[in-house]
C-alpha cells in the first residue's frame, strides 16, 4: 500500500506542475494575477513567519523591486507613467512569392 501510495503522490505532483507550467506558459496575465493575490494573502501580517516567507517568495518580480505588483505590466493601472502606445504599430504588407517565372520578366 505504501508504494501504491507514494506513486500516486508522485504522478499528482507532476501533473499538478505540468498544469502549472501550462496556465503559466499560455496565460501569463491570469497567472501573474493570481500568483500576485495569493502572494498578497499569504503576505499578511496576522499569517507565521513561514506563510508570510512563501508570499514573499511568490511575488513577482516587479513587485519585489518596487513597482507596483498589479501583474499587468507598467502603464496598466494609470498611476505610474505612461506605458508605449499600441498605435506605433507596423503595419503588414504581403508581397507575392517570386516564381521563375516573375523572376525573369
Amino acid at each position: 500500500m505504501n508504494a501504491a501510495l507514494m506513486q500516486n503522490l508522485i504522478v499528482t505532483t507532476i501533473v499538478t506542475l505540468s498544469v502549472g507550467m501550462a496556465v503559466r506558459r499560455l496565460l501569463p496575465a491570469q497567472f501573474r494575477r493570481l500568483q500576485a493575490g495569493l502572494a498578497h494573502a499569504l503576505g499578511q501580517p496576522r499569517r507565521n513567519r513561514l506563510a508570510r516567507a512563501v508570499g514573499h517568495w511568490l511575488q513577482p518580480a516587479e513587485a519585489r523591486s518596487g513597482g507596483c505588483g498589479s501583474g499587468l505590466g507598467c502603464g496598466s493601472c494609470g498611476g505610474c507613467g505612461t506605458s508605449a502606445s499600441p498605435g506605433d504599430a507596423i503595419p503588414l504588407v504581403i508581397r507575392p512569392r517570386q516564381t521563375a517565372n516573375t523572376a525573369k520578366h
